[in-house]
């Protein structure tokens, strides 16, 4: 009964899902492209507006894990619900905020939302896919976050740009209440899965392999958002490019990050630490190239292209090595890695604006993200050289159980694979 149910409109459901992630993965990225419109409506600076994403990512990282804790019995159907309720009122208190001080604390009760809501629709398309197909659903369903990358944060931005900044906070607020709905509507009651008690789960990723490979994530990450987070006025001031052409260039970035992750998947299939090292390596080369070609449009738009393709290149190799040094704790090693990601964001923002109001000014954004970046890299060779060290550890065997065919980390995704 249960698989004539969910297999011939299983797509539908994942599709659902995978909407629900673009909306809300959009909502992460659209300050950036309109940080100058933000700071004018306020009478802030650029760098003051830059706080915009970084309590955002702050949000997401104190609120990811704490929701997994406290909602772990919660039903993932009633929890998308509730997850969508909270980023919706996030979203409209965002279009309606009269103050710059409010625009943030409606940036934090959205941000709270999106780890919880990510990990349950994740876990959820695993269950509604037919047998044998559980990853390709899950790859749908997290498809939602490059689409917004390559079409929410652009056409945001364009948005923005043409109709005010808040309007593209009431088209979330609105595609929302459609994505609630069709929740409500499409998506069945799933039953409940036995998972690891939350002490245990801690205990699994205090271990010295998770923590030094979620330190890996948040460095690497925080090289990337460390100058993106102000793409916006380096393109403007530094590049000359006029702002009505900084949405092209987000969608070039966008593009590119579609490369980078299906390049950086197949090489974590084939080789995780190569892929690893060499999307890192790549990152912090192209960091130090665009201190040199900001200044002129064209060499500056080949690089934001290779940057946005060395960027999301890491993002499978991230996911991969959190995921197999987690032993039976995958439900909120997940977690903590999308808190990881956003914990490098906010990072990266918060020394961006520093950067940027010192004497080294917006040119210098781009070396201080190779530096972070490098750290970065020290990290990965050190959580290489700790897991070849132990060689018939579950942490070595476990690379094949987590990358799926398409090259996407789905270890422990599956509720059905675990006890």
């Amino acid at each position: 009964m249960r698989e004539r149910r969910r297999v011939p409109s299983g797509i539908l459901q994942v599709l659902l899902l995978a909407v629900g992630i673009f909306v809300i993965s959009t909502s992460e990225l659209l300050p950036m492209g309109l940080l100058p419109d933000i700071g004018r409506q306020y009478q802030v600076t650029v760098q003051t507006a830059g706080w915009l994403v970084t309590a955002y990512a702050l949000g997401v990282v104190a609120g990811g894990p704490l929701l997994t804790v406290v909602t772990v019995r919660v039903p993932r159907k009633r929890l998308l619900l509730y997850m969508l309720a909270l980023f919706g009122a996030g979203s409209l208190l965002s279009a309606v905020a009269p103050s710059f001080g409010l625009l943030i604390a409606s940036r934090v009760v959205s941000a709270v939302a999106q780890g919880a809501f990510f990990g349950a629709a994740v876990v959820m398309a695993g269950q509604l896919a037919a047998p044998g197909r559980e990853g390709a659903a899950i790859s749908l369903a997290g498809s939602g976050l490059t689409i917004a990358t390559v079409i929410g944060g652009p056409l945001g931005t364009l948005l923005g740009q043409q109709f005010g900044w808040r309007f593209p906070f009431w088209m979330l607020v609105i595609i929302t209440l459609l994505v609630g709905a069709g929740i409500l509507w499409k998506i069945p009651d799933m039953p409940q899965v036995t998972r690891p008690q939350i002490r245990r789960q801690l205990g699994q990723v205090a271990r010295t392999g998770p923590v030094l490979a979620l330190f890996t994530t948040v460095f690497g990450f925080g090289g990337v958002f460390l100058a993106f987070t102000y793409i916006s006025p380096i393109l403007q001031e530094i590049t000359g490019l006029p702002e009505e052409r900084i949405s092209i260039v987000l969608l070039l970035f966008g593009l590119a990050s579609v490369i980078g992750n299906a390049a950086g998947g197949k090489l974590a299939d084939r080789h995780l630490h190569a892929a690893l090292l060499g999307s890192m390596g790549l990152l912090m080369a192209v960091m130090i190239a665009f201190y040199f070609t900001s200044t002129s449009v064209v060499p500056a738009l080949i690089t934001v292209f290779v940057w946005g393709a060395a960027a999301y290149a890491m993002v499978t190799p991230l996911n991969v090595q959190v995921l197999r040094r987690s032993g039976s704790a995958q439900d909120l090693a997940s977690t903590l890695n999308i808190s990881a990601f956003n914990l490098g964001n906010a990072l990266g923002a918060f020394i961006g604006g520093y950067v940027a109001e010192s004497r080294l000014g917006l040119s210098g954004l781009p070396l201080a993200s190779a530096v972070i970046v490098a750290i970065g890299i020290a990290l990965a060779a050190g959580s290489v050289m700790l897991e070849r060290s132990k060689p018939g550890s579950a942490e070595s065997a476990g690379q094949a159980e987590c990358v799926n065919t398409a090259g996407e980390a789905s270890c422990g995704m599956n509720p059905g694979a675990q006890s």
